[in-house]
């Protein structure tokens, strides 16, 4: 078949109803035809090459006769405008389909695609039910995007995370249009922000009051971003009416991996998920010190040839009516296996408990053990919250400058003495994790916050300890009562090899990921000033805490 040549227009302007202009690059097949369009709404520059051909590859999704358009959101680069974050997603993405639906080129038919932020402009466009948009696929995105920030005072704040993106990816933009960019002190903050990002309190952040002390960063931080744009930019409670086709796509090592889910789960219309060993910055099968075989081609019991294959595979039948070559609407990758897994339904295993057991001392030495009885003694370890001493961020579902995600030999961070670690006996034979580890906690607070990280990880032979999923948590308690947290510690599927061991670790903080306890009633968005203290984490009895893992049973249908 001869190659299509492809037609590359720049800066092709889309009028909304309240006259801002915003402008899309448009790359099409070289002819009078009219085909579908796909569309990807971006606030990080529709001109970076990573969204030509790295995530996904635009040339190819011509050559599969497709119209493709990369648009600048609202008050972002090329657009005109004012952007406020995911404020305009819903009304500007639905007229944006309509747009694109009515271009000379255009059959009518509209799809959109993109991960992270324009995964979820995706999801905003679709709960305004534009008629002409027919199948979306948002990838690695979030239907709250506020659920880990603006948050009550008494929960967790991805503090570094919000950090990050907006001096990371946001801020030079807004400078530039303000006429204000500094360009040497911007870069020096470029370099350094995984040290400012130790810097408190977050809502006076040193960085941002310096460069544009009249950015949202502050009304978002200080909790003073309107109510009603809040409650406008959650669509989660929308995604139930949603009848639109739905290709959702997440990774094991994403920081965006559980509103993903979430998102999936609420999600109404027909849908797809697909869930591989990536980050939320690489899709190679690399995550840490783990390269993932199967993951980056091939992929899927299919075999489909990556992921740009699998979207053109998705609008071809719902934009063209093709044949679906996919049987199965969810695919997960087993690691530990190297290989994927296909379902009629996410997989949930029964839950078999695992009861944390020590001498009191669960922060040295062997003392801490994962047993498949509870026993009747009650005891209580000292877990130390230090504030100025804070258990560092590392792999995992990190979303920060200066710590890389993904699978990582842990054991390092678990010999820290504020790090509770609990180990079962070496596994007999092999076990499959499938579907969401749970725990239930009993713990005790000096003051009004009980914070906590829960995490797993698998120890092979030679004492390396590998992450595999994890949580942070914090309650609002009555200082020193004990209160019983029934918790999602993350979702999985997961080969433990006969031999290896389970690994528990518990810590009171996650930094800078997370914003740190002060020990007296407030944390480090807020105030600076603290104290180190002591949480105690409760075993056995009637306040035995337990990890409640999901092992498949594979003797009689194997997986």
């Amino acid at each position: 078949m001869q190659k299509r040549d492809m037609i590359i227009e720049k800066n092709v302007p889309c009028k909304l109803s309240d006259g801002i202009v915003l402008r899309s690059d448009v790359y099409r097949p070289d002819d009078d035809g009219v085909y579908p369009v796909l569309m990807l709404r971006l606030p990080y520059d529709k001109e970076t090459p990573r969204y030509y051909d790295e995530y996904l590859e635009v040339p190819r999704m011509v050559e599969a006769g497709y119209a493709v358009i990369l648009q600048d959101v609202r008050g972002r680069f090329a657009s005109d405008g004012t952007f406020s974050p995911f404020t305009d997603e819903g009304k500007d993405g639905c007229e944006a389909v309509e747009w694109a639906a009515r271009l000379p080129y255009a059959d009518g038919n509209v799809g959109l695609f993109g991960m992270s932020y324009h995964g979820y402009t995706q999801l905003a466009a679709a709960a305004e039910k534009p008629p002409s948009l027919k199948a979306i696929a948002p990838v690695m995105t979030m239907a709250d995007p506020w659920a880990d920030l603006y948050a009550e005072d008494n929960a967790a704040h991805a503090t570094g995370k919000f950090e990050t993106w907006v001096l990371g990816s946001i801020v030079e933009d807004q400078l530039r249009r303000k006429g204000i960019l500094d360009e040497q002190k911007l870069r020096y903050y470029h370099e350094n922000l995984a040290t400012f990002l130790h810097q408190a309190p977050a809502e006076a952040w040193g960085p941002m009051q310096d460069l544009d002390p009249d950015s949202f960063f502050f009304d978002v931080m200080k909790g003073n971003f309107p109510a009603k744009v809040m409650e406008r930019a959650n669509i989660q409670d929308k995604l139930h009416s949603i009848d639109i086709p739905a290709l959702f796509m997440g990774g094991w090592f994403d920081a965006l991996l559980k509103p993903t889910l979430e998102a999936y789960r609420a999600y109404h219309g027909p849908s797809m998920l697909w869930i591989g060993p990536w980050t939320h910055e690489e899709m190679t099968g690399r995550a840490g010190e783990v390269l993932f075989q199967n993951a980056e081609k091939h992929i899927g019991v299919d075999r489909i040839q990556d992921p740009t294959q699998l979207h053109i595979i998705w609008f071809d039948y719902w934009l063209k009516g093709k044949p679906m070559p996919v049987q199965e609407p969810v695919h997960l990758y087993a690691m530990g296996d190297a290989e994927w897994k296909a379902f009629s339904q996410e997989p949930d295993a029964s839950k078999q408990a695992f009861f944390l057991q020590s001498d009191g001392n669960a922060a040295t030495g062997d003392s801490g053990k994962l047993a498949g009885q509870l026993t009747e003694t009650e005891t209580k370890t000292a877990m130390v919250l230090d504030p100025a001493h804070p258990v560092p961020t590392f792999g995992g579902n990190a979303l920060i400058a200066g710590s890389d995600s993904g699978m990582f030999d842990i054991s390092g961070v678990q010999n820290r003495s504020d790090v509770l670690v609990y180990t079962s006996d070496p596994a007999e034979e092999s076990l499959l994790l499938m579907g969401t580890v749970k725990a239930l906690v009993w713990g005790t607070s000096p003051s009004a916050l009980f914070d906590i990280v829960i995490r797993l990880s698998d120890v092979d032979e030679e004492g390396r300890a590998w992450n595999i999923t994890e949580t942070f948590h914090r309650e609002k308690v009555e200082p020193d009562q004990i209160v019983r947290l029934e918790l999602d510690v993350g979702t999985t599927l997961y080969r433990l090899e006969a031999g290896h061991r389970l690994r528990i670790d518990l810590a009171a903080s996650n930094a800078p990921h997370y914003d740190v306890n002060l020990n007296n009633g407030t944390t480090t968005k807020t105030h600076q000033d603290g104290y180190s203290d002591i949480e105690y984490i409760h075993e056995g009895g009637q306040t035995g805490s337990r990890i409640l893992l999901p092992i498949a049973d594979e003797t009689d249908s194997p997986l």
